[in-house]
């Protein structure tokens, strides 16, 4: 079983991709020196951005000579028809998915069904409103039921389990948000579902991983790599297993923690009681959590894990690992700090290190805008890595000052582009019976 790993310091795809050329994933594949070996093998990435720039590291890689790279594929973006024809060719049964509802029309339906609760909900209850019925509530109540399907579906948890769910004895308002639950989503949605013949998304996305899991195990030519995904969904990591346990199959995992103790790392899958013992709880909020979980799917320890570079900041990654370490585990600082490499790699982890304090969201934006624009200046690689897209926002417009263009990795909302705006515009004019303020806006607009 070839499992490698690549330390979280460390560049990536670059050394991913390095160690495939060079022959170190696979010891009879060295397309270095036979470029148009390439072709043969085959790449699952997590995201299609991750592709996209796999496509370029490869020709910085090759040093621009003529090559045709290997198969690089998303793992949420198969190929359902290579699929068809390697089950055709086999006498298997074809695939035969319905097609997925979409987004948006799931959107609405689900609104409609919150709607509809409600107003049940309201005549067996007049005297108290369960439910606001509002259309953004709705909208609201319907993106959570969303996304509660889509977990419940990529965990591969049984709908039964929600019975056991509320025990009798907690408020009845508890029973109440399972009741709604149970109503629109165990009885109303897949009726619906059937009717119209479609399947969700996710559940799609699932069969379609199992699918290929299956071509892989029987019909594969060439090496086949898997790299970037730690297997948080089930699907992923039955699917990373496959590929591990191939003849030419190699899976490269991203940022192992090598530093975090056995009794720690054994920490993040089970956490240990008051008198001593073992709870199936885990810290399922851990960075090392997938990970963990997938190595004991792989049925190996971290030992037998490969790195195939070496940390780029040593002392930055042990840093880390301490910083994360598991709730449970948290009474070995004292200890671990006590031994002379493990303080001499935080004091070097630290080194580079600024905190500014801000005192309003502008002050924090302009400081993060400042340091990138000197970066930009001195010609050095800088980023920003946020949840915050207000912030992001923020700081996009302060370089724009500047004239520096950002590299948005999120994305633009659609209403903040100009397209968008003139929509909105043009739709508050329509709503507002021509209001003058908005009439204007709409005539300044550039479209």
């Amino acid at each position: 079983m070839r499992v490698f790993n690549i330390p979280a310091s460390a560049s990536f795809l670059p050394c991913a991709i390095d160690a495939l050329l060079s022959g170190r994933l696979i010891a009879s594949f060295v397309p270095r020196d036979n470029p148009a070996l390439l072709a043969k093998a085959t790449l699952y990435l997590p995201t299609q951005r991750a592709c996209r720039a796999a496509r370029e590291v490869f020709l910085d890689q090759l040093g621009g000579e003529a090559a045709i790279l290997p198969r690089i594929i998303a793992l949420g973006n198969l190929d359902e028809d290579e699929i068809d024809f390697a089950q055709a060719a086999s006498g298997a049964e074809s695939l035969e998915l319905p097609p997925a509802m979409g987004a948006f029309a799931r959107r609405l339906v689900l609104t409609r069904l919150v709607h509809q609760w409600a107003r049940e909900s309201a005549k067996q209850n007049r005297d108290e409103a369960l439910v606001v019925t509002g259309a953004n509530s709705a909208i609201g109540l319907a993106d959570d039921l969303a996304r509660f399907i889509d977990d419940m579906i990529t965990r591969e948890i049984d709908w039964s389990r929600l019975d056991r769910l509320v025990p009798e004895e907690h408020s009845a308002y508890w029973q109440t948000t399972l009741s709604f639950i149970n109503d629109i989503l165990r009885n109303w949605w897949p009726q619906i579902l059937h009717e119209r013949g479609l399947i969700e998304a996710t559940l799609r996305r699932d069969r379609l991983i199992a699918a290929e899991c299956e071509r892989l195990t029987h019909h594969h030519d060439g090496p086949i790599i898997a790299a970037g995904s730690t297997g948080s969904m089930p699907a992923t990591a039955k699917f990373l297993h496959a590929i591990a346990r191939l003849k030419n199959g190699a899976v490269i995992l991203p940022g192992l923690d090598r530093h975090l103790d056995e009794a720690s790392w054994e920490a993040i899958a089970h956490v240990t009681s008051d008198d001593g013992a073992a709870t199936p709880s885990a810290a399922f909020s851990h960075p090392q959590f997938s990970l963990r979980g997938l190595l004991s799917r792989f049925n190996i320890t971290r030992d037998d894990v490969r790195d195939l570079a070496p940390p780029d900041m040593e002392g930055r990654e042990c840093l880390t690992s301490e910083t994360f370490r598991p709730a449970s585990t948290t009474h070995l600082w004292h200890a671990e700090l006590q031994k002379a490499d493990v303080a001499t790699s935080i004091a070097q982890g630290l080194k580079g290190i600024s905190i500014i304090s801000a005192a309003n969201a502008e002050d924090e934006s302009l400081a993060i805008a400042a340091a990138l624009r000197e970066a930009h200046h001195f010609e050095r690689t800088a980023m920003l890595v946020t949840p915050d897209r207000a912030l992001a926002r923020r700081v996009i417009a302060a370089l724009g000052r500047w004239n520096i263009e950002a590299d948005d990795s999120g994305g633009d909302d659609v209403m903040e582009t100009a397209a968008g705006r003139f929509a909105l515009l043009s739709a508050q004019a329509a709503l507002s019976g021509l209001q003058p303020s908005v009439l204007l806006a709409l005539l300044k607009h550039p479209l």
